[in-house]
């Protein structure tokens, strides 16, 4: 256990050549992994109050077949404000771009072994993969997919820093009102990503990440056959077999 300057204190583990700083890595695994549904306590102590919810409340009617992310909606679910500051939150302290000196993972010694960079970007994938399925995959009944665009997008600003994540979201948010669905959403966020990353100059392994992150729920649901769901709770906005609430 090592002291910091000031308030703060850092409890570092070193394992295998790498500093795990426990002050940073636990409340970002808390943050990342933890199921957006488990918000929905909230929404039940509502309900037994007999208050009526206001996550929800479009200013017009969907036709039948449309797929497609409406933003004002989306801007109007109080969940999406939690997955994008929770992400961007836990993205910060595990992707390490976003903050100084806020890194859960740092090699143990300088310079560090190339090995030991090796660990430490597979110690990065594993906690944002484990994230990322945790919110894309929901068991009720049947298994669904959902596309957790807001927990995404806070995500990009800790692989790909602050002006490159805003440069890809405003830009994928522009081009929306031309997607037919939250699948496509996502596929055009993820380029968008990759594009705003290399102009930014980032790294290519942060890139790579932060884009992988972003395509994986689109490739699985063409692999599964299944569409990506919208976290909605008044209407069920998917094309496919598996149907859930948010």
């Amino acid at each position: 256990m090592a002291p910091c300057i000031g308030f703060v204190c850092c409890v570092i583990v070193t394992v295998f050549s790498v500093k795990l700083d426990l002050v940073c890595l636990l409340p970002a695994l808390l943050l990342l992994w933890f199921p957006r549904q488990w918000l929905r306590i909230g929404a039940i102590g509502r309900r037994v109050r007999g208050s009526r919810s206001r996550e929800w409340a479009p200013t017009r009617e969907r036709q039948p077949g449309d797929l497609s992310v409406w933003l004002g909606e989306e801007l109007g679910k109080a969940r999406n404000w939690v997955d994008l500051l929770r992400a961007l939150a836990g993205g910060a302290a595990v992707g390490g771009m976003l903050f100084a000196g806020v890194e859960a993972f740092v090699p143990a010694a300088v310079p560090p072994e190339p090995l030991t960079l090796k660990l430490i970007l597979g110690l990065k994938v594993f906690v944002l993969l484990v994230g990322l399925t945790v919110q894309m995959f929901r068991f009720e009944k049947k298994l669904s997919m959902f596309a957790p665009i807001f927990y995404l997008q806070g995500l990009s600003f800790g692989l790909i820093g602050l002006k490159a994540a805003l440069a890809a979201i405003l830009l994928a948010w522009v081009f929306n009102v031309l997607l037919p669905s939250a699948g496509v959403m996502l596929a055009v966020f993820g380029c968008f990503e990759v594009i705003a990353a290399l102009v930014f100059g980032q790294p290519p392994h942060k890139v790579l990440i932060a884009g992988g992150l972003t395509l994986l729920p689109v490739f699985l649901s063409i692999a599964l056959k299944r569409r990506l769901a919208q976290f909605t709770k008044k209407t069920k906005i998917i094309a496919g077999p598996s149907s859930s609430a948010s």
